[in-house]
């Protein structure tokens, strides 16, 4: 399951959506409806009737999106992908569409009801509920990915191996190294320079050769070698624990005391590793 959209199926998520597909939709109409392009009237009147009347669409758009978030969606629980959930968008509109299409001819004594009516109405609508729809989602999707983190992480079996060896290679004919993936730990930039820390006979040691963390970044090629900012790559396999969130997000190394900054750019692409790589507790 796609854990970037599991929001898409919370209670608070759905609530929140009707309510504000409701809302808005009242206070569209109630600005724009007096304006629209065939039914200008530089002379209208906000009286009581006219709000109550255009009132009538808030709960019944409220109601409808209930209705489809908590009864429809029920049989789509599982379902978190990207491509789910813009077609459960599609099908949120096209189903609104037409039931306010309905109370829209009830309340006129069908004045417009005609089958060619529908495709144009419900685009229409599209166009106005677009917006809360799409507020509710990224305000959903910016809150998950500001959650915080604060776990203890262990190695998934069988996906690293920890007798691998890692070479190390800088410009300069001595800067040359090749490392256990279970004793190096993780490599820091410093101007032209990078500093690799790694076990030494069990004790942490540090080595420093002449090269880019880019170009060391490409050499290596290993994707549990993670560039979590632009003067770190850490090795997955020796992550102890993560702490913040997405844009304070810090990591410990195991046998090193100082924390590793996570920068905002890798934050994403670091967490899915993590979760590739290791088991979170």
């Amino acid at each position: 399951m796609d854990s970037t959209h599991t929001f898409f199926h919370t209670t608070r998520y759905k609530w929140i959506l009707s309510i504000a597909n409701g809302t808005f939709l009242y206070l569209f109409l109630m600005v724009f409806l007096p304006f629209g392009v065939s039914n200008y009237d530089p002379f209208h009147e906000y009286t009581a009737n006219f709000l109550l009347e255009i009132g009538i669409f808030m709960p019944v758009t409220i109601v409808l999106t209930l209705i489809n978030e908590f009864g429809v969606k029920f049989f789509f629980r599982n379902q978190t992908s990207l491509s789910f959930v813009v077609g459960w968008t599609l099908w949120t509109l096209i189903f609104t569409g037409f039931i306010v299409f309905l109370t829209y001819n009830i309340m006129g004594d069908w004045h417009d009801w005609r089958l060619s009516s529908v495709p144009g109405f419900i685009i229409d609508l599209s166009a106005v509920l677009l917006f809360p729809m799409a507020g509710t989602y990224f305000y959903f999707r910016y809150k998950k990915l500001q959650e915080n983190y604060d776990a203890v992480l262990t190695n998934l079996e069988a996906t690293i191996d920890r007798t691998q060896m890692l070479h190390f290679a800088g410009e300069g004919v001595k800067d040359k190294i090749s490392i256990s993936v279970s004793d190096f730990i993780y490599a820091r930039a410093q101007d032209n320079y990078i500093e690799l820390f790694y076990l030494k006979n069990g004790t942490p040691s540090r080595f420093l050769i002449r090269s880019s963390l880019s170009r060391l970044y490409s050499t290596l090629g290993q994707d549990f070698l993670v560039r979590c900012h632009r003067s770190y790559m850490v090795n997955l396999y020796n992550v102890h624990s993560i702490k913040g969130g997405i844009t304070d997000l810090r990591i410990t190394m195991s046998h090193i005391d100082s924390e590793i900054p996570v920068s905002k750019t890798f934050a994403t692409d670091t967490l899915d590793s993590l979760h590739k790589y290791k088991r979170f507790q």
